[in-house]
């Protein structure tokens, strides 16, 4: 089945033409790509425009994070900072940038959303 460029996931809106998504995709050899002729792709996870991509089943799995997000947390306790695991790993994704974006402008203006 042919995916377009701009195909996504239908729960969590994940673009699905990536280089992590095909299977051609391997992390062990150089650009971690095994088609020799494909163009080098810096963002694995982004969606691309490669013509060899062919879709591979259950590709993406969630990456265990918890020893990164613990040397982190010691790396930072180094530092003099103190950080919690679990709040690295949330201060990572997307959304909880938004969030924390949101939530600091709220602070600063106020929030008017009531006010319509």
């Amino acid at each position: 089945m042919p995916f377009s460029r701009y195909e996504e996931c239908n729960v969590c809106k994940a673009d699905q033409h990536v280089c992590r998504m095909c299977r051609e995709y391997d992390p062990g050899v150089a650009d971690e790509c095994r088609e020799h002729r494909a163009e080098f792709v810096l963002d694995k996870e982004k969606a691309n425009f490669c013509d060899f991509f062919r879709p591979r089943a259950k590709a993406f799995q969630k990456k265990d994070d918890t020893a990164a997000n613990a040397a982190r947390a010691r790396l930072a306790e180094l530092f003099g900072e103190s950080r919690d695991p679990k709040e690295t790993e949330e201060a990572t994704t997307p959304q909880s940038e938004a969030d924390r974006a949101l939530a600091e402008l709220k602070r600063l203006f106020g929030d008017d959303s009531h006010q319509a």
